[in-house]
């Protein structure tokens, strides 16, 4: 047992991470667990953290922020934009209806703890855009098109343990887009591939 406890302590931990302990941190300080000088030598300590031992002990005296799970997302637009991205907990379940407008959810800098992520897609002559961190798997379960268009531009194999997004819906006239962030104009002219 303690061999395993071992092995999970010394995974190494991604950016994400750091940023929802980072959170926790900050949330400590706003209810009065934690003073601005804490506050100041922790979060410094969990951006020099390596591996989830370290990262743990810099927050193993306070509760853990939203302890459960986050309840589904629906997203909805008539005829404006929508945009769901930067930092956010990813639920199991997505719903994005878009009417007449765009939508984009973008999950490059979201926490996601999910195995799977179900998003249902409802396009009628809007466009709605899913932007997916490399490495993880996306599928297409049930995708019904009628007069408008959805294109899958995840083609890369994902990596191990990273989450799945299954797209499900239908396209009336409109359009929907899965794809990974788009390189920087840098990372382009050094022909880094992302």
């Amino acid at each position: 047992m303690a061999e395993g406890h071992d092995q999970a302590t010394s995974i190494r931990v991604s950016d994400t991470e750091r940023e929802a302990a980072a959170e926790t941190l900050r949330a400590a300080t706003a209810d009065g667990r934690l003073d601005l000088g804490d506050l100041d030598e922790r979060v410094s300590a969990v951006y020099a953290a390596r591996t989830r031992g370290e990262l743990d002990m810099v927050t193993s005296d306070l509760p853990r922020m939203g302890g459960t799970e986050p309840g589904p997302l629906h997203l909805r637009t008539s005829s404006g934009s929508l945009v769901k991205d930067g930092y956010w907990r990813v639920p199991a379940d997505i719903t994005v209806e878009c009417v007449s407008g765009a939508i984009r959810v973008d999950l490059t800098r979201a926490s996601c703890t999910q195995r799977e992520v179900v998003l249902t897609a409802t396009v009628h002559s809007g466009s709605v855009q899913i932007v997916v961190p490399h490495g993880w798997l996306v599928e297409q379960d049930q995708v019904g098109v009628y007069s408008g268009g959805f294109r899958n531009r995840v083609r890369s194999a994902p990596e191990p343990g990273a989450p799945t997004v299954r797209i499900r819906g239908e396209v009336h006239s409109g359009a929907l887009v899965v794809r990974h962030p788009r390189r920087g104009f840098v990372a382009w002219l050094l022909r880094r591939p992302h």
